[in-house]
């Protein structure tokens, strides 16, 4: 009788080890693939950052005011 309960579980216990393991990596599978994507975010941003920064140092005074009041709330 001990015998078939320790044999049960043992099957128990390495089903539980299994299913932590996989638990676990997808865990870590997960947050492997966010810090990507936000990496990929990032990067994004820095690049139209540094687009639209070009572009307003480009511009003379009376354009980048023009372009400013669009921002503004209180409309000059």
């Amino acid at each position: 009788m001990w015998a078939k309960l320790k044999g049960y579980l043992a099957a128990i216990g390495t089903a539980l080890a299994i299913l932590a393991g996989v638990f676990l990596y997808g865990q870590r599978a997960g947050r492997s693939a966010a810090k990507d994507e936000q990496a990929a975010a990032n990067a994004k941003a820095i690049k139209k950052a540094g687009d639209v920064e070009n572009e307003i140092k480009n511009l003379n005074d009376d354009d980048v005011d023009r372009r400013l009041t669009q921002w503004m709330r209180d409309k000059r």
